[in-house]
């Protein structure tokens, strides 16, 4: 009983540590990044694009919910006309949480994240890819990786809502806890 309860409270040291979500973005021509427990729920914003793409990238960071899945929100918007994009990289402080490729480092990718044109949580789509940061009449967008894709929708203007899921990962000490706990429940069933 010692040893479980010394597992639990090992495992309860490390949820009391909150993960922190940071991006690095440049839209053409806005956007806003939100944080959100639901995917059809906006969110708190926590960083804004709010001069156009020439003005460099924008950084923000954010803490997760603990213990929940947690959505990354953008909400870009064409303004000026064709050409459109998106392009940054996300990275998470420990390993709490994943990415859907299974990380905490998360490129803009045509795999990982989806675009609606009618808000979050609903309609999503694939995104178009548009071509890689350094390439197009954007140049190189400073901060983020050369591997980051340009990517929108086949519809340039307008609103465009982009969004991927950040999962909790289990932590081995809780499910060590888990374990030990369902093992103690079968010994004392078999007594």
């Amino acid at each position: 009983m010692k040893c479980f309860l010394s597992l639990a409270l090992v495992a309860s040291v490390g949820l009391a540590s909150a993960t922190s979500l940071t991006l690095k973005m440049v839209a053409d021509d806005f956007f806003e990044a939100y944080i959100s427990t639901s995917d059809a729920v906006q969110g708190t914003q926590f960083a804004a694009q709010v001069n156009t793409w020439q003005a460099g990238t924008v950084t923000g960071t954010v803490a997760l919910t603990p213990g929940m899945t947690n959505y990354l929100h953008i909400r870009a918007r064409d303004v000026f006309g064709a050409p459109s994009m998106i392009v940054g990289e996300a990275s998470l402080s420990d390993a709490g949480f994943a990415f859907g490729n299974l990380t905490q480092n998360l490129l803009t990718n045509t795999t990982d994240w989806q675009v609606s044109l009618s808000g979050f949580g609903s309609g999503y789509v694939t995104p178009t890819l548009i071509g890689f940061n350094g390439g197009g009449p954007w140049g190189t967008q400073s901060g983020i990786s050369l591997n980051a894709a340009r990517i929108w929708s086949n519809q340039t203007a307008g609103e465009h809502y982009f969004t991927t899921a950040i999962r909790v990962v289990p932590e081995p000490a809780s499910l060590l806890a888990f374990a030990l706990g369902g093992l103690l429940v079968l010994r004392r069933k078999s007594k």
